[in-house]
């Protein structure tokens, strides 16, 4: 048997598990069955264009996955010193799945589809907590094209958006502690972004200040700025080094990258020394933004709807655009971690449920008001 055919039976048959086991757990539905469907068709045809190099196609990250499942862990075994370095929580349940002959980068995709589909599932659940029916429109907020088209790589972005989701809007108490501690094991710096925009976004709720656009603003400012001082203060105690804030915090380049960021166009550098930490033309990467619109309609449409009264959902909104800011003000200030679409993931899932929580509210319907009590009334 080829190696494409034994690829191709091996993804149709983890495909069919997945259908499997989330239609009897009646989680699937007819998006979720076409997010399988493409993900199947996608994934083979990958590995029918490049082969063993398909773990070099978009992000090199996927090579160092394979080797640590395919090379450490073999020959090194399992050291808990190295555990966040390793990404632990991904590459031994990868190594198990291994040991049956699955592909290695397949079974990393794999995770990542069972991740979109619970992203799925989970933000069906929390639309119906506020008395919200699922339309077929608000897929592309929830899961869409950014979303899907990152299921078929060995990454673990889908696994950090499904976590924030659960942070940011969790069953219960238990879902945030254990939603925090897998962010904190894949991507520390995001899981100390979340951390701060729940206590910052907590405190508001209680101290609640009469918030408007200008207040919502020096909030997100006071976030960036409270982020790049981490960065700092991290920088010195980790490497024993000069406290050193940083200069340029405020800098044009830097203000206006935050604002390309948001809403999808980091690629645009101002910085000509790092013009080239894409590898493809401005043009293409303006093109793809209209196949993959969620990576900029989830954020305007959320921070739009920021300009607007809250009636609903201002704890999560408060939460995650402080956690936003605070995370590009940590980032910024490295010279070595470069922002990318795929980094914001967690951060356009979030915001993608809550523009579609705050898109039903506008259109007049009837929406459930969550209160600190968990009880849930009729607003209209």
């Amino acid at each position: 048997m080829s190696d494409l055919a034994s690829y191709s039976l091996q993804t149709i048959g983890l495909a069919a598990l997945a259908l499997v086991y989330f239609s009897r757990s009646k989680k699937i539905n007819t998006y979720s069955l076409g997010l399988v469907m493409f993900w199947t068709i996608g994934v083979i045809f990958i590995y029918s264009r490049y082969g063993a190099n398909q773990v070099q196609f978009y992000s090199n990250d996927q090579a160092f996955h394979q080797q640590i499942v395919e090379i450490y862990l073999p020959k090194e075994g399992i050291n808990l010193r190295l555990f966040i370095t390793l990404r632990y929580i991904i590459t031994l349940p990868v190594f198990f799945l291994s040991s049956f002959g699955i592909n290695i980068a397949l079974a990393f995709k794999f995770m990542q589809l069972i991740s979109a589909l619970l992203i799925v599932h989970h933000s069906r659940f929390v639309l119906l907590s506020f008395g919200i029916t699922i339309k077929n429109w608000m897929y592309v907020y929830i899961a869409g094209p950014l979303l899907v088209f990152m299921s078929l790589f060995a990454l673990r972005d889908i696994h950090l958006a499904l976590f924030a989701l659960l942070f940011i809007f969790p069953k219960n108490t238990w879902n945030r502690y254990l939603a925090l501690l897998v962010i904190a094991m894949l991507r520390p710096h995001l899981a100390a972004a979340l951390l701060f925009g729940f206590v910052a976004g907590s405190l508001i709720s209680v101290l609640k200040p009469k918030l408007l656009v200008l207040g919502h603003a020096l909030l997100l400012l006071i976030s960036y700025v409270f982020g790049a001082l981490s960065f700092s203060i991290g920088d010195y105690v980790m490497n024993d080094g000069e406290l050193d804030i940083a200069s340029t915090i405020f800098s044009i380049k830097n203000s206006t990258q935050v604002a390309l960021n948001t809403i999808g166009l980091q690629f645009l550098i101002l910085d000509a020394e790092k013009a080239g930490v894409v590898a493809a033309s401005t043009l293409l990467l303006l093109s793809a933004r209209l196949i993959f619109i969620d990576s900029f309609l989830n954020p305007l449409t959320f921070f739009y709807f920021c300009t607007k009264p809250m009636r609903i959902v201002k704890r999560e909104t408060l939460q995650i655009s402080s956690a936003l800011f605070f995370f590009y003000g940590l980032i910024l200030q490295n010279v070595i971690i470069t922002n990318s679409t795929r980094q914001n993931l967690p951060f356009i899932t979030v915001m993608g449920l809550i523009a579609v929580i705050r898109l039903y509210e506008s259109q007049d319907e009837e929406v459930q008001l969550c209160l600190p009590t968990t009880v849930r009334i009729s607003t209209r």
